[in-house]
């Protein structure tokens, strides 16, 4: 039972690319054996910024035995009359390995015809003939996000030229090409630390490398990177912070880590603490240290991947970099504050935000408007409208600034700074701060009323302005993250608890720009009905994380209830009582009305004409019409579907008792009016005809 080591060795990989390794190889890893009969555990990827290896334990020495049925032509083409083999039969049988006379007849029952088969056994290959393919699957299988033509004859996309492969079993080399390199056993050391790492056993492979200046486990490697930091902030009296998240980049970025500290000059402590951090990690990814009452302390930690003997060196070289990014932050936050936020507004006069929908100017005057609008519909209390209004007029103001220029990481941040430097209210600058949170789908919400109401018009301008100019995303495209927006909006509609209707919001912010005379592509209703299909689909998305099915969801979307925590709870509700009885009843008679109302002349109206099985169920549908309503205002679903259950049993009797197809048109119409009614009704319940029930159909 022998292990397996395959090394791909390249150019540094960025570390998205990295990411992208880790995530595919195992599953490449697993398809591959599964595809070539080799039986074998979990496999194990490392992954560094030279190197993906795979590593596979206790495998067996060679595939596992296969037969299988192939079917051929048939029967009555693959023998004459006499039952001898026709040049069809020969021609299938030669390409399956088998003599024709080896040929058998079967029929299959799914089409009751009768074919040849041929009995195929496929040869069980030692694992040494099997390693290269294993080995080309996984290269060839990586689909990173940007790639680079590599290889013999540049046939092959892959993130950075490979250079190198190191192929085991155990303590045997696999000798094999593959795009034009020599699979061997030697692999390479760290860049500058170490040089060629001979890798004597499969299962000693992380030893060796490490032997030649590599952590190859990056598990392994995130360890000592933490323990580093921990040691090194506690020498300094404090704690590591990574705000910005950039251990997941620096975890790929070295391959023999060693952490250094260095301090900030005593001129630069001077800036916001949010400046100097943001300094330190967006480019330089950089660690900040803090106090225990959460202040700065004038060092950063780095992780370096260079030779620790050098460490004084390289720190000084560190040092020098960041105190150049602090001058430039120093100077930038001196030309703002000089300028001050009436100067710094003026601006936005000139700076486009799209070119089909004007300016930053209008951009602003539209989120004055969007947020007192948004306020009034959902009933925020007077001191919250006027203090998200204050914040929209000054959102955007840090968008001129020339700090922001320098370090967009800033943006909306500067402007609540600036803001608060000029006495703004409080409340006001917390709002702007919190105009684009979230910016991603777990991340936190704004914690106040007004941001809330802030970054929901955010959301709604942008996302109205994108799908008129015609740029919603498609497929994976999405430049403007418009589906981040739209689950953003959802998220604060469902934490708020805004019971009011998204479509006349959306309109709204369609009429703004269209008094601005911004350059639109597309009518209102397409585009708008477009947005709200695409809210919708970032509200099941959250619901399938709670456990919430897409049937459900698509069920209390058709509902129209208008608002996205109704259309929420009343799905969740859905979900509950799938499969119930209570609810088969109802989805029965629904969609019993539904498939004939489908069949009728359009337009078809019901009036009582006094015939008896008609004017019941007539009566049965007034009855459950207000009950429904009353149930859909109070926003209960267990009352809605309860009243629908009891409607259900009239239209059965109605299908019992009425020939809705007679030969009267009129008389027909009348019926047809009548089931959609039913129809109609219970769709207000829920979209029925989006649920599957089990033995049912849909």
């Amino acid at each position: 039972m022998p292990d397996l080591l395959i090394e791909i060795g390249c150019e540094e990989l960025p570390s998205s690319a990295c990411r992208e390794a880790l995530e595919q190889v195992p599953a490449l890893a697993a398809g591959a054996l599964e595809a070539l009969r080799l039986p074998a555990g979990t496999p194990e990827v490392w992954v560094a910024p030279r190197r993906i290896a795979l590593f596979v334990a206790d495998l067996p020495a060679a595939q596992t035995a296969s037969s299988r049925s192939v079917r051929g032509p048939s029967a009555e083409a693959a023998f004459d009359a006499d039952g001898r083999p026709t040049k069809a039969a020969q021609g299938f049988a030669r390409a399956q390995g088998v003599a024709p006379e080896d040929l058998v007849v079967r029929e299959e029952p799914a089409s009751g015809r009768r074919f040849a088969f041929a009995e195929v056994t496929d040869e069980a290959r030692p694992l040494d003939e099997l390693v290269p393919e294993l080995a080309r699957r996984v290269l060839e299988g990586i689909r990173f996000g940007k790639t680079m033509r590599w290889g013999d004859g540049a046939g092959l996309r892959f993130s950075r030229p490979v250079r190198w492969i190191v192929a085991k079993l155990d303590e045997r080399t696999v000798p094999f090409t593959l795009h034009g390199l020599e699979a061997g056993g030697v692999s390479r050391g760290h860049r500058f630390l170490g040089g060629p790492a001979d890798v004597g056993h499969a299962r000693a492979y992380r030893d060796a490398l490490l032997a030649a200046g590599v952590v190859a486990d990056h598990a392994e490697r995130l360890r000592e990177i933490t323990a580093g930091l921990d040691a090194a902030a506690e020498v300094l009296g404090g704690r590591w912070r990574d705000p910005a998240g950039k251990m997941a980049e620096v975890l790929f970025l070295v391959e023999r880590p060693s952490v250094i500290c260095g301090r900030i000059a005593d001129r630069h402590l001077t800036l916001p603490a949010r400046v100097l951090v943001t300094a330190m990690q967006s480019h330089q990814r950089y660690f900040p240290v803090e106090r225990e009452d959460a202040s700065l302390l004038p060092a950063f930690l780095a992780v370096s991947n260079g030779d620790p003997a050098h460490a004084e060196l390289i720190t000084r070289g560190n040092e020098d970099v960041l105190d150049a990014r602090l001058q430039d932050a120093a100077f930038s936050y001196a030309r703002d504050r000089e300028a001050g936020l009436a100067a710094l507004d003026a601006r936005l006069d000139a700076i486009v935000f799209h070119k089909r929908l004007g300016t930053l100017a209008q951009k602003r005057d539209r989120l004055v408007a969007g947020v007192g609008e948004l306020a009034a519909t959902v009933g925020a209390p007077p001191d919250v409208a006027l203090h998200a209004e204050g914040a929209a007029r000054l959102a955007k103001v840090d968008q001129g600034a020339v700090l922001v220029a320098e370090f967009s990481e800033l943006e909306g941040f500067a402007a609540a700074h600036y803001a608060g430097l000029e006495d703004v209210p409080e409340a006001v600058c917390a709002a702007i701060g919190e105009q684009y949170m979230p910016d991603a789908a777990d991340s936190p919400l704004p914690a106040t009323g007004a941001g809330a109401l802030l970054a929901a018009a955010e959301r709604i301008d942008n996302l109205v302005g994108a799908f008129l100019v015609d740029e919603a995303p498609s497929g994976s495209r999405d430049p403007y993250a418009l589906r981040r927006a739209a689950t953003g909006l959802v998220r604060i509609a469902l934490d708020r608890g805004w019971d009011a209707p998204v479509r006349p919001l959306l309109a709204a912010a369609a009429a703004r720009l269209r008094a601005q005379g911004a350059d639109l592509a597309l009518g209102d209703e397409p585009a708008l009905d477009a947005l709200e299909a695409f809210i919708a689909d970032r509200l099941a998305y959250l619901l399938a994380g709670e456990g919430v099915g897409a049937e459900a969801a698509a069920a209390a979307e058709g509902a129209h209830l208008g608002s996205l925590p109704a259309t929420a709870a009343w799905a969740r509700a859905i979900e509950q009582v799938r499969d119930t009885p209570e609810l088969v009843v109802v989805w029965t008679a629904c969609t019993r009305c539904q498939k004939l109302a489908q069949k009728g002349p359009a337009g078809a109206a019901f009036a009582p004409a006094g015939d008896p099985g008609e004017d019941a169920l007539h009566a049965a549908i007034e009855a459950a019409r207000p009950r429904i309503a009353e149930a859909r205002a109070r926003r209960d679903f267990g009352a809605a579907l309860d009243a629908a259950r009891h409607l259900a049993p009239a239209v059965d009797r109605f299908f019992e008792d009425v020939m809705v197809n007679v030969d009267d048109q009129g008389v027909r119409a009348r019926r047809y009016g009548l089931v959609g009614a039913a129809a109609g009704l219970l769709t207000e319940v829920a979209d029925f005809s989006r649920i599957t029930i089990a033995g049912g159909g849909r």
